[in-house]
């Protein structure tokens, strides 16, 4: 038994690097919607077999980060409208849930945590890094769950979270609703100083739930409409339709 433990633990522990180095990569943006992974490449890179790459692909498959096509391959996962609207309305759940559990859970060091993400976040806001603002402003709300304590919690969070952590969506946001909603971040840690969890529970409930109230306002740009030109032409005073799989 230990000669087959022993056999088996160098292709487990290799499938965790491979899968951490393509999380990591999807995550910070590296790897762009839509592209490709290269397992040819992958096996190059960590001199292995299909095996743990193959692996790999499945648990990114089952977080949500990508998208495996039989017969063409792992593609990094493309972010649709209704996705980013679903995952919204439970990390909103989440979040107010685990800032009521930490009424009496929160420490000085949950604080401090949070007030040196806000000062990180400031900065980068000033001069619109998105990269590292997109990194930091994760943290932030991975911070505000910590609070709980709840490992549960926070790692069903993190599941919900990390397939929408992509610089792409924080261009719009960025564009669209950063300063308000960094009022937001600093109220949040405001709230929670000086003991109001429950009002931090409502405040964080609202500010996820802003950020998908219209995909219009996402976008900064009129919902799309499903209609032809011909028929928009012949009846203008028609509403139009928002397309469910619209593309972000």
């Amino acid at each position: 038994m230990a000669d087959r433990n022993s056999v088996f633990e160098p292709a487990l522990l290799l499938g965790n690097q491979i899968f951490n180095f393509l999380r990591e990569q999807i995550i910070a943006g590296d790897l762009k919607e839509g592209s490709r992974l290269n397992e040819l490449g992958l096996q190059k890179t960590f001199k292995t077999s299909r095996s743990p790459i193959r692996e790999a692909f499945r648990r990114l498959e089952a977080e949500g980060l990508v998208e495996i096509m039989p017969r063409k391959g792992a593609f990094v996962r493309s972010i649709c409208m209704e996705d980013l609207r679903e995952a919204a309305e439970v990390r909103s759940c989440l979040e107010g849930k685990a800032l009521r559990l930490a009424t009496n859970r929160i420490t000085q060091y949950h604080l401090d945590i949070l007030s040196q993400l806000l000062h990180k976040m400031d900065a980068k806001l000033n001069v619109r890094h998105a990269r590292e603002y997109t990194i930091l402003h994760n943290e932030f709300h991975k911070a505000l769950v910590a609070t709980c304590g709840n490992q549960y919690l926070m790692r069903v969070h993190s599941m919900v979270t990390e397939p929408f952590v992509t610089e792409r969506l924080t261009y719009m946001y960025l564009s669209q609703l950063a300063r308000a909603e960094e009022d937001n971040h600093r109220k949040l840690y405001e709230l929670l100083c000086a003991g109001e969890t429950i009002k931090a529970s409502h405040l964080v409930e609202a500010h996820v739930s802003s950020l998908i109230s219209d995909p219009a306002q996402i976008k900064g740009k009129p919902k799309a409409s499903s209609k032809t030109p011909e028929t928009q032409n012949s009846n203008k005073q028609e509403p139009t339709k928002s397309s469910k799989d619209h593309r972000i």
